[in-house]
């Protein structure tokens, strides 16, 4: 069966279908139908926010994340400024998915991914949730790490 997503590569997003300037990737192992399946039910719905599981450690079997490019144009200038949004799912063994889309919760997982590997069936990865103060006051940051 081939599908349309590609596994990562070289430590980038790939993803065969780059349409309107949309990434995909994930460390599941798109050969197995249930993760198929895992992947199309959580364009519906995942099963958690990880806003709400800040705590929490999460035994993670497979990642799933989009890439999309988008433009917002300051209005004193008007320049136009291009960048990246991501939205992250996390698998756990019991196939429950957690979802953001929160740019730093992004960011710290890749750099644990380019460092330690990739979360996967056969070497899932301990992740826990957490939450850091920003440098404006009253707001907070998702991040990711590696649970001990």
């Amino acid at each position: 069966m081939e599908n349309a997503l590609m596994q990562r590569q070289e430590n980038t997003l790939n993803g065969v279908r780059e349409d309107r300037k949309t990434k995909t990737f994930t460390t599941l192992d798109m050969t197995k139908e249930e993760n198929v399946d895992l992947i199309l039910a959580t364009q519906d719905e995942c099963d958690f926010y990880i806003k709400d599981c800040v705590g929490k450690v999460i035994n993670t079997c497979g990642v799933f994340i989009t890439e999309r490019e988008v433009e917002n144009v300051n209005e004193e200038t008007g320049e136009v400024i291009k960048y990246n949004k991501h939205v992250t799912i996390l698998f756990d063994e019991d196939g429950k998915s957690y979802v953001t889309g929160s740019n730093a919760f992004y960011m710290s997982l890749d750099l644990i991914m380019k460092v330690k590997g990739f979360p996967t069936e056969e070497n899932p990865m301990k992740l826990e949730i957490v939450e850091k103060d920003a440098k404006e006051k009253g707001h907070k940051y998702l991040k990711v790490r590696l649970a001990k």
